[in-house]
């Protein structure tokens, strides 16, 4: 086992899988904020995040959901998504790179 420990909670951290390597970090958002700002976010890795505190309301795929503290979510690679910050937040996301031909 190979311990990543995060600074802050501000860090991003990357370790090595073996399908490239994944990126985790912790991050904060107040009541109130839209992520992104408009329109929809997109990347081509895997997500996977971990409500820590508070409530947001999530859209992945056309499909809505409310989300707080102790759930976990995954967005496939390419998915379009977005979520409203309803409660200040906190959470932990894992970015996944895809295998080929996934």
């Amino acid at each position: 086992m190979k311990l990543h420990r995060p600074t802050s909670p501000e860090t991003r951290v990357e370790f090595p899988i073996p399908t490239g390597n994944a990126l985790s970090g912790i991050l904060e958002f107040k009541a109130g904020t839209r992520l992104p700002l408009e329109g929809t976010s997109v990347h081509d890795q895997d997500e996977i995040s971990f409500i820590l505190s508070g409530k947001l309301s999530a859209t992945s795929g056309g499909e809505s959901c409310s989300l707080q503290a102790g759930d976990i979510s995954f967005i496939p690679a390419l998915e379009h998504h977005w979520a409203l910050v309803l409660e200040d937040t906190r959470l932990c996301y894992v970015l996944i790179p895809r295998t080929e031909g996934r």
